[in-house]
């Protein structure tokens, strides 16, 4: 099958279990990571973040709780909506803008640009991952960091995807199961992941969404490709959260680094 471009829908009714089925995910120490790679990279001290596909602020806030003036940019208003709050709640001054990662116009420049957990590879089509890059390299401060992951190619042809299933607590007490279903297209670069979440309480199911993502497996030669084509000189290329070493085809997720020309 070809996977379709993603659609305003997605994380749409998923967007209200999203931070359920993220509680894991440890965006301290990614942001740990993204202070290490601004500090070793950046020839200027950073101090303006922009971050594409902010979801509902997992790395926005705790950057803007470092004191990062910070700006968060998603196609998702639910996601927005969510992000916003939290902000709120936390006491965190961030702000909040709904905005497709491929065209939008800010109207400023900023020192570095972040798109964490897979953005880059939402992007489905080259002409997709050109103007994505193009759009952060117009908003980049000359000298600044692009830092961006995705689904790394050699690992996920040599391990190949497999079903899954997930549970977890809400904060009201009921059960959220997801459960995923990826087929491969290897002529299109794709893996489309089919979700059902459905949301239980007492042993019942009171609510179920299916959504479909498409996410498209990137090569270290396209990667490289994308950036020097939109004014970027790629610094850095390693496993998630990584940059020892370069990566191979036992790490799903890679890291990258480019730095404005």
């Amino acid at each position: 099958m070809t996977a379709e471009p993603l659609s305003p829908t997605t994380f749409g009714a998923y967007a209200a279990f999203y931070d359920a089925l993220y509680a894991d995910k440890d965006y301290e120490a990614e942001v740990d990571f993204l202070a290490s790679v601004f500090e070793r990279f950046c020839d200027v001290a950073v101090e303006h973040v922009l971050d594409l596909g902010c979801g509902t602020g997992g790395h926005t806030i705790p950057l803007a709780r470092r004191g990062y003036e910070v700006v968060g940019l998603d196609r998702s208003a639910q996601m927005i909506d969510q992000a916003a709050e939290k902000a709120r709640t936390a006491g965190v001054e961030a702000r909040f803008v709904i905005g497709d990662v491929r065209d939008y116009s800010l109207e400023r420049t900023f020192d570095a640009i972040v798109s964490m957990f897979a953005v880059v590879s939402y992007q489905l089509t080259s002409d997709d991952l050109s103007r994505m890059f193009g759009a952060a390299r117009a908003h980049l401060n000359p000298g600044g960091l692009f830092v961006f992951d995705g689904w790394f190619g050699p690992a996920v042809l040599a391990q190949g995807p497999r079903e899954s299933s997930k549970r977890v607590l809400t904060p009201d007490g009921d059960e959220v199961v997801r459960t995923a279903h990826p087929v491969v297209d290897e002529s299109a670069q794709t893996v489309t992941v089919n979700y059902l979440v459905e949301r239980m309480s007492c042993g019942a199911v009171v609510e179920a969404t299916r959504e479909a993502h498409a996410v498209r497996y990137l090569f270290a030669d396209q990667i490289e490709r994308h950036c020097e084509a939109a004014g970027f000189e790629l610094v850095a290329l390693g496993p998630f959260g990584d940059l020892t070493r370069a990566a191979n085809d036992g790490d799903w997720n890679f890291s990258a680094v480019a730095r404005a020309r």
